[in-house]
């Protein structure tokens, strides 16, 4: 009986490989195919992972953070003018917190807004912190050479992003006067945006 059980499993075992065979001829794609599930399966679990960490949007792109409302963590660091910035010190203006590296083309897209915003800072109310992420002191240099922007850019803020709970650029947070959190964007922004917050946050409430 033990022989005929082997035979009959031996025997099974060719007709599988014969009709392995025979499907490989018929379907010479099937290794593409097979990848093809492959790398579907791979684009799935990252898209998972994409809508773990994030909060959710609303109309203007700005998203829920556990930081909102709370203090804004410690930031210090060199800046790429060779000179240190701690966040406490800009307690008394806004702050636009910009996570940004020069290879990320929303972060090349929305510069300009950054400079915009910038000027309208000028009168001394707010300011634009940039802090660079997974990029090179090189490529932050020859970025803002060539598109402007003169506000501190933090260098070596490693922590940063972990601090902040940062997984991409851009990331942008308003810091109040207070030192409050008070919002926090994905992806790039607008001026306006920034602006809008603003002075949402600073209208006279309306008395009854």
């Amino acid at each position: 009986m033990n022989s005929v059980g082997n035979n009959s499993s031996e025997s099974d075992d060719f007709i599988s490989d014969d009709i392995s065979d025979e499907i490989d001829e018929a379907h010479p794609l099937a290794p593409w195919v097979k990848f093809g599930i492959a790398a579907a399966g791979v684009a799935l679990v990252m898209f998972i992972a994409v809508l773990a960490v994030s909060d959710g949007t609303d109309g203007d792109g700005q998203v829920d953070s556990p930081l909102i409302g709370r203090a804004v963590p410690p930031l210090v660091g060199a800046t790429l003018d060779g000179g240190m910035f701690d966040i406490d010190n800009a307690q008394g203006q806004w702050v636009l917190l910009n996570f940004f590296a020069s290879w990320c083309v929303p972060c090349q897209v929305e510069h300009p807004e950054l400079v915009e915003l910038s000027n309208r800072f000028g009168d001394g109310s707010g300011t634009v912190v940039s802090v660079v992420m997974g990029d090179t002191v090189e490529n932050t240099e020859r970025f803002f050479a060539e598109r402007g922007g003169d506000w501190p850019v933090l260098i070596d803020a490693d922590a940063a992003p972990a601090q902040f709970v940062v997984v991409q650029v851009p990331e942008s947070f308003l810091i109040a006067p207070s030192g409050l959190v008070v919002a926090k964007w994905i992806g790039d922004i607008t001026a306006d945006m920034v602006e809008d917050v603003i002075v949402e946050l600073t209208a006279p409430v309306a008395q009854p």
